[in-house]
C-alpha cells in the first residue's frame, strides 16, 4: 500500500470520527421557530456549498433576489440563520423590536480574545454591555471630549500630510494612503482611550498598527468551526486559534505598560480601572477599540479617495466647497466640516456603498418573539444583510454608480436620484436601535475631516493615464479594498505650515 493509500485511509478515519464526535455532542436548533424558505440544503453541508464564489453579503443579496427579503441558510443541518434583507424587516429587528434581538451570535473565534465574550461587541444587552457601553459613549467618546481633541487631530493630520508629501516626492508623486491614514486613526484612538496628555510615540503606533493588521487578516479568514463544527479538527482552524493567541500576546506587550499609569478620569482606560476588571479583560477590551475602529476610519477614507480618483468631476466639486470655505489659504479644521454640505453627501455616499459592516455581526432573540408576523423562538440567530438594504435599485437608483447628489435635498429635490425620506430610512451603515455602533458620531467626524483635507491639500490622480483604482472588495472584520489605493498626489497649495 503506498503513502498516498494511506493518508487517504487516514484521513477518512479522522473525518469520520470527527463527525461522530459531533453528533453525539450537537445541541439542536430551536425547534418552534417558524424558519422563513430559503434556497434548497444538502444533507449534512445545508447551505454551504451555495455561499462560495463571492464574498459572503454578494452572495447573500443574490439569493436575496431568488428566495425574498427574510429567508434562511442552512451552515450545516444543524445550524440555521435567518438573513433578513429587505428594509422593514430590518428595522422591525433593529428598532422596532430592539430588546428582542438584542443577545450576539459571536463568532467564536473572537472570544478567544475577549475573555468569553467580556466585550461591547459580543457580549448580550445585559448590565455588563449597559455599563461598558455607558462608561465609553460618556467619557471617551462624549461629543465634548472628542471636540476638546480637535487642535490636536487637526496637528497630527498637518504632520500626516508632510509626511505623505515628502515620502511621494521620492516616489514621482505616488503614494499608497492606507498605511498613512490608519497611523492617522490609532493616534485619534490613542488620545481616547488613554487620555489626550498620551505619548504618540512611533514604537507603540507601528506595534499597534501591525497587531491589528495582524487581527484583521486572520478575522478575513472563514470560520469554519462556527458554521460547521466539524471545522475545528481542520489544521488550518487551528492555526487561526493559535495566531489570535499571538495576537493577544503582542496587544498585551504593548498595552499593559501603560495600564499602570494614572489616566485622565475622561479617558476609557480610567473608566475600565474603575471596574477592577482583570489585565486581561481591559487589555482585550482596549484591543477591541483598536480592532474594529482603526480600520473602520481608514478604510473608509480611501474609499472614498478611491471613488473620488476614479470620478474627477465629483472630487473637483468637493474641492470647490472646501475652497469657498477655507479661501484656498490654509488648512481644513475641525469646525469647518459643518459647513461642507457636499462633503457630507460624499462620506455618506461612499458608507452607502461600502458599509463598513455589510452583515454587522449577527443578532440572537433574547425571547421568544416574531419577525413580520412570523414566531421566532429564543435563541433564533438573524443576521440583516445592510449591503443589500443599501444596494436596493427600488430605493437607490443605480445602486452601484457613486452619486452624492442623491442626498443633496438641492439637488435631488424632484427625487429623480431616488426618494430621500425611502433612502434615509434605509441608511442602517452604522446600526440602529440598541447595538447601534457606539462610535459612530466619532467615525463621522474623523472620516470627514480625513477627507476634506486630504483633497484641500492634494489633487488625486490615476497612476497611469486611464487606468483607474480597483474597487473590489475583501471581507474580514469589516469591508476592506481588495487592493488599496494608489494615486498620484500632486499639491494645490503652497502655504507655510
Amino acid at each position: 500500500m503506498d503513502g498516498n493509500s494511506l493518508f487517504i485511509i487516514a484521513s477518512t478515519v479522522v473525518i469520520v470520527l470527527a463527525i461522530a464526535k459531533f453528533l453525539a455532542l450537537r445541541k439542536s436548533y430551536p425547534t418552534g421557530t417558524e424558519w422563513p424558505a430559503g434556497p434548497k440544503t444538502l444533507p449534512l453541508i445545508g447551505n454551504l456549498h451555495q455561499l462560495w464564489g463571492d464574498l459572503f453579503h454578494v452572495v447573500l443579496a443574490n439569493l436575496a433576489k431568488v428566495h425574498g427579503g427574510v429567508f434562511t441558510i442552512w451552515l450545516g443541518s444543524w445550524n440555521p440563520v435567518i438573513i433578513v434583507s429587505d428594509v422593514n424587516s430590518a428595522r422591525e429587528v433593529l428598532l422596532t423590536r430592539s430588546s428582542d434581538y438584542s443577545a450576539r451570535n459571536y463568532p467564536g473565534y473572537l472570544t478567544v480574545l475577549s475573555e468569553g465574550n467580556d466585550s461591547i461587541n459580543g457580549s448580550d444587552c445585559g448590565p455588563f454591555w449597559h455599563n461598558l457601553r455607558k462608561g465609553l459613549t460618556s467619557g471617551a467618546l462624549n461629543p465634548l471630549y472628542v471636540t476638546s481633541q480637535s487642535h490636536l487631530q487637526e496637528r497630527d493630520m498637518q504632520n500626516l500630510i508632510k509626511s505623505m508629501q515628502e515620502n511621494a516626492s521620492r516616489e514621482n508623486g505616488v503614494i499608497k494612503p492606507l498605511d498613512y491614514v490608519k497611523k492617522e486613526a490609532i493616534r485619534l484612538l490613542n488620545r481616547t482611550i488613554f487620555g489626550q496628555d498620551f505619548s504618540n510615540d512611533e514604537d507603540f503606533i507601528v506595534g499597534i498598527h501591525h497587531t491589528v493588521h495582524h487581527l484583521i487578516s486572520i478575522g478575513g479568514f472563514a470560520n469554519l468551526a462556527d458554521a460547521f463544527k466539524i471545522g475545528e479538527y481542520v489544521p488550518r482552524h487551528r492555526r487561526y486559534i493559535r495566531g489570535l493567541y499571538d495576537v493577544g500576546e503582542q496587544a498585551a506587550k504593548l498595552i499593559l505598560p501603560h495600564i499602570a499609569s494614572k489616566p485622565p478620569t475622561n479617558s476609557y482606560l480610567h473608566f475600565l480601572k474603575s471596574q477592577d476588571f482583570s489585565e486581561d479583560v481591559t487589555v482585550s477590551l482596549i484591543l477591541e477599540v483598536f480592532g474594529f475602529a482603526t480600520d473602520s476610519i481608514a478604510s473608509t477614507i480611501v474609499w472614498a479617495l478611491t471613488f473620488l480618483v476614479r470620478e474627477q468631476k465629483i472630487q473637483e466639486k468637493l474641492y470647490c466647497e472646501i475652497k469657498e470655505v477655507t479661501g484656498g489659504t490654509r488648512p481644513v479644521k475641525i469646525a469647518d466640516l459643518n459647513k461642507m454640505s457636499y462633503l457630507k453627501a460624499v462620506v455618506k455616499e461612499t458608507i452607502r456603498m461600502k458599509p463598513l459592516g455589510p452583515m454587522a455581526i449577527a443578532h440572537k432573540a433574547t425571547k421568544n418573539t416574531s419577525l413580520m408576523g412570523r414566531k421566532i423562538d429564543k435563541g433564533t440567530p438573524v443576521m440583516v444583510n445592510i449591503y443589500a438594504i443599501q444596494h436596493n435599485s427600488e430605493v437607490f437608483p443605480e445602486p452601484y454608480k457613486f452619486i452624492p447628489e442623491r442626498f443633496l435635498s438641492d439637488v435631488n429635490s424632484d427625487g429623480s436620484l431616488g426618494d430621500r425620506e425611502a433612502m434615509e430610512r434605509s441608511y442602517l451603515a452604522f446600526g440602529a436601535g440598541m447595538r447601534i455602533c457606539a462610535g459612530m458620531d466619532i467615525a463621522k467626524l474623523s472620516i470627514s475631516f480625513g477627507i476634506a483635507s486630504l483633497v484641500n491639500e492634494f489633487k488625486w490622480d490615476c497612476v497611469s493615464d486611464g487606468k483607474l483604482p480597483d474597487v473590489a472588495e475583501d471581507l474580514s472584520l469589516i469591508l476592506l479594498i481588495k487592493n488599496p489605493l494608489e494615486a498620484r498626489i500632486t499639491p494645490r497649495v503652497d502655504y507655510s505650515y
